[in-house]
């Protein structure tokens, strides 16, 4: 191994794979497999792949089991696309802030700072914060009064900590995300809308991600929760009192209304929406742009608007696309209906 290049038998090592071929040709770098050239490692998804592999110009491929090449190395696992993860922050290692405070940053009064700890330029840090060591925030982000940050967490530019928001470990949150902004709280009546004060928090489970630009409101009283493992997307909005759990993904543009339940590893699709105070249980699918309008009790997948068991759905969608024919046929019988009224007379 050099500064510029891997053998492809100590890449197989790193993944967990085993090497078919010359296991000393020398990677230095990873693409997709349209662009790459000589000396770079690519992957398949799937054997079909196998004819595009041969005629790529990679040097070698990551592959799933049971794919033979000729032409070319390739290192065999049960993962290809985990494995060519692995591989990828090999030659594209993220660069850290350096360890300590920047002049330029602000850190209030009775502040924890745990070991190895970078904090940016213009960083801002309130009073009475409590961070974890390995953290990185980024300049410009801001922590809020009594913040608890654990371990390992990340922040980037343009991130922003309410007041008492409490992250896990390894929690990374990406550019403008915004945990801890007020809940979407009003008392309305013939005088206009009175604001109900927000005064509760946000509480992250360990190794949660947020996209950027996405926000998660604070509880009116209590705390808006995301349980760990739980991945939120570029542009989503988690409204005040959510309670998410485990291991959940949510893709770009979702919104959750405010007090929705939503259980373990539950998908939602694009731009799907969640209606407040409802509930969706473990193990569920919530394809893109479906709307759930009422609790959901049994796993599966489920589309459309309003939000159904997704083959009832295309069930639906198909007799909708029934509905001009049958009604020129409702046309043509009332036509001939009418014609044998006429001649009855």
């Amino acid at each position: 191994m050099t500064h510029t290049g891997y053998r492809l038998g100590h890449l197989a090592m790193l993944v967990d794979g085993m090497v078919a071929g010359d296991e000393s040709v020398t990677i230095t770098g990873a693409a997709s497999l349209e662009d790459a050239k000589p000396g770079h490692i690519a992957y398949l998804s799937d054997a079909e792949m196998s004819s595009q592999a041969e005629n790529s110009g990679a040097s070698a491929l990551i592959v799933p089991a049971g794919t033979k090449l000729e032409s070319k190395p390739i290192i065999v696992t049960e993962e290809p696309r985990l494995a060519f993860s692995k591989v990828l922050e090999l030659f594209a290692p993220q660069r850290r802030l350096p360890e300590g405070v920047h002049p330029l940053a602000y850190v209030g009064e009775n502040v924890s700072i745990g070991e190895n700890v970078g904090i940016g330029a213009g960083a801002y840090i309130a009073d009475n914060v409590i961070i974890g060591d390995n953290v990185v925030i980024h300049p410009l982000a801001y922590v809020g009064y009594e913040v608890i940050i654990g371990d390992d967490c990340e922040l980037f530019p343009h991130t922003y900590l309410g007041d008492r928001v409490v992250l896990g470990e390894r929690v990374l949150l990406h550019a403008g995300a915004v945990l801890g902004s007020d809940g979407f709280g009003y008392h309305s009546d013939e005088q206009g809308h009175y604001k109900i004060p927000q005064i509760g928090t946000v509480i992250v489970g360990d190794d949660v991600e947020v996209g950027a630009n996405s926000t998660v409101d604070r509880a009116t009283i209590s705390a808006t929760r995301i349980g760990s493992g739980t991945k939120i997307d570029d542009g989503v909005h988690v409204a005040h009192n959510v309670v998410m759990g485990k291991n959940c993904l949510l893709c770009g543009q979702v919104g959750i209304a405010g007090s929705a339940r939503i259980g373990n590893n539950v998908m939602m699709g694009g731009q799907a929406g969640i209606n407040d105070h409802i509930t969706i249980c473990d193990d569920v699918v919530i394809g893109g742009g479906a709307e759930v309008y009422g609790d959901i009790d049994q796993p599966g997948i489920y589309s459309g608007v309003p939000a159904r068991p997704h083959r009832e759905n295309l069930r639906n969608l198909a007799l909708q696309h029934r509905i001009p024919k049958l009604l020129e046929r409702i046309e043509e019988l009332e036509a001939k209906v009418a014609e044998l009224e006429g001649r009855a007379e």
